[in-house]
Protein backbone atom coordinates (compact mmCIF):
# COMPACT_ATOMS: atom_id res chain seq x y z
CA UNK A 1 0.00 0.00 0.00
CA UNK A 2 1.53 3.43 -1.00
CA UNK A 3 2.30 5.96 1.58
CA UNK A 4 -0.58 8.08 -0.24
CA UNK A 5 -3.40 5.92 0.29
CA UNK A 6 -2.42 4.77 3.97
CA UNK A 7 -3.04 8.94 4.42
CA UNK A 8 -6.18 8.83 2.62
CA UNK A 9 -7.50 5.70 4.87
CA UNK A 10 -6.14 7.92 7.79
CA UNK A 11 -7.82 11.01 6.77
CA UNK A 12 -11.71 8.95 6.39
CA UNK A 13 -11.36 7.26 9.56
CA UNK A 14 -10.15 10.71 11.29
CA UNK A 15 -13.24 12.18 9.50
CA UNK A 16 -16.13 9.26 10.30
CA UNK A 17 -14.68 9.57 13.99
CA UNK A 18 -15.42 12.89 14.07
CA UNK A 19 -18.82 13.14 13.08
CA UNK A 20 -19.49 10.71 15.27
CA UNK A 21 -18.02 12.62 18.32
CA UNK A 22 -20.03 16.18 17.07
CA UNK A 23 -22.98 13.72 16.41
CA UNK A 24 -22.98 12.55 19.95
CA UNK A 25 -22.12 15.93 21.45
CA UNK A 26 -25.04 17.78 19.39
CA UNK A 27 -27.73 14.40 20.59
CA UNK A 28 -26.44 15.14 24.19
CA UNK A 29 -26.86 19.27 24.17
CA UNK A 30 -30.63 18.59 22.70
CA UNK A 31 -31.15 16.38 25.81
CA UNK A 32 -30.60 18.68 28.19
CA UNK A 33 -33.62 21.30 29.72
CA UNK A 34 -33.86 23.92 27.88
CA UNK A 35 -34.56 26.18 30.99
CA UNK A 36 -33.66 25.86 34.69
CA UNK A 37 -35.80 24.61 36.94
CA UNK A 38 -37.78 26.48 39.31
CA UNK A 39 -36.38 23.46 41.85
CA UNK A 40 -33.31 25.57 41.59
CA UNK A 41 -34.87 28.81 43.28
CA UNK A 42 -33.96 28.48 47.03
CA UNK A 43 -37.16 30.41 48.81
CA UNK A 44 -40.00 28.10 48.04
CA UNK A 45 -41.88 28.98 51.08
CA UNK A 46 -44.39 30.74 49.74
CA UNK A 47 -45.44 28.13 47.87
CA UNK A 48 -45.64 25.56 51.15
CA UNK A 49 -47.66 28.66 52.73
CA UNK A 50 -49.73 28.92 50.35
CA UNK A 51 -50.65 24.94 50.26
CA UNK A 52 -50.71 25.03 53.89
CA UNK A 53 -53.09 28.01 53.91
CA UNK A 54 -54.82 25.74 51.37
CA UNK A 55 -55.40 22.85 53.34
CA UNK A 56 -55.88 24.89 56.86
CA UNK A 57 -59.10 26.79 55.48
CA UNK A 58 -56.70 29.90 55.92
CA UNK A 59 -56.80 30.57 52.21
CA UNK A 60 -60.20 30.33 50.59
CA UNK A 61 -60.89 27.29 48.64
CA UNK A 62 -63.72 26.10 48.84
CA UNK A 63 -64.58 21.77 49.17
CA UNK A 64 -65.86 19.96 45.89
CA UNK A 65 -67.61 16.20 46.13
CA UNK A 66 -65.23 13.96 43.80
CA UNK A 67 -67.06 11.22 44.92
CA UNK A 68 -70.50 10.29 47.42
CA UNK A 69 -69.29 11.25 50.68
CA UNK A 70 -65.44 12.34 49.39
CA UNK A 71 -64.96 16.01 49.48
CA UNK A 72 -61.49 17.71 48.89
CA UNK A 73 -60.07 21.22 47.86
CA UNK A 74 -60.83 22.72 43.96
CA UNK A 75 -57.18 23.56 44.06
CA UNK A 76 -55.78 19.15 44.73
CA UNK A 77 -57.97 19.03 41.13
CA UNK A 78 -57.40 22.24 39.50
CA UNK A 79 -54.24 23.09 40.86
CA UNK A 80 -53.55 26.61 41.78
CA UNK A 81 -52.23 29.89 40.46
CA UNK A 82 -49.28 31.63 41.85
CA UNK A 83 -46.41 33.83 40.20
CA UNK A 84 -47.98 33.03 36.59
CA UNK A 85 -47.43 29.41 36.62
CA UNK A 86 -50.43 26.80 37.93
CA UNK A 87 -49.15 24.52 40.45
CA UNK A 88 -50.23 20.66 41.42
CA UNK A 89 -50.27 19.03 44.59
CA UNK A 90 -50.31 15.48 46.18
CA UNK A 91 -50.61 14.22 50.09
CA UNK A 92 -48.24 11.05 49.53
CA UNK A 93 -50.13 8.26 51.49
CA UNK A 94 -53.57 10.03 50.74
CA UNK A 95 -56.16 9.17 48.26
CA UNK A 96 -55.48 12.50 45.67
CA UNK A 97 -57.28 13.72 42.66
CA UNK A 98 -55.04 15.80 41.36
CA UNK A 99 -53.70 15.09 37.34
CA UNK A 100 -50.50 13.10 37.90
CA UNK A 101 -52.26 11.08 40.63
CA UNK A 102 -55.70 10.42 38.52
CA UNK A 103 -53.59 9.45 35.71
CA UNK A 104 -54.47 12.11 32.94
CA UNK A 105 -50.73 13.76 33.02
CA UNK A 106 -47.54 11.41 32.94
CA UNK A 107 -44.58 11.44 35.13
CA UNK A 108 -42.38 12.90 32.89
CA UNK A 109 -44.37 15.56 31.61
CA UNK A 110 -44.33 16.87 35.17
CA UNK A 111 -41.37 18.86 36.98
CA UNK A 112 -41.01 18.47 40.75
CA UNK A 113 -40.62 21.41 42.15
CA UNK A 114 -41.04 20.60 46.11
CA UNK A 115 -41.18 17.72 48.14
CA UNK A 116 -42.35 19.24 51.76
CA UNK A 117 -41.87 16.86 54.62
CA UNK A 118 -41.20 19.50 57.64
CA UNK A 119 -45.44 19.07 58.10
CA UNK A 120 -47.11 16.12 59.54
CA UNK A 121 -48.31 15.33 56.04
CA UNK A 122 -45.19 14.75 53.10
CA UNK A 123 -46.44 17.44 49.91
CA UNK A 124 -45.52 16.89 47.09
CA UNK A 125 -45.44 20.28 45.15
CA UNK A 126 -45.38 20.07 40.76
CA UNK A 127 -46.33 22.06 38.07
CA UNK A 128 -46.86 20.53 34.40
CA UNK A 129 -44.02 21.19 31.76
Amino acid sequence: MSRLRRFSLFTLMIGIELCLLVSAVGWLLSATPSRTPLSANPDLTPLVDEIRGRMSGEIIDPLIEVKPGITIRVSNIRGFRYAGSIYYYYIEGAPNYDPLSRGIIRPDQVEIVLRETSGTQTIVLYRVH
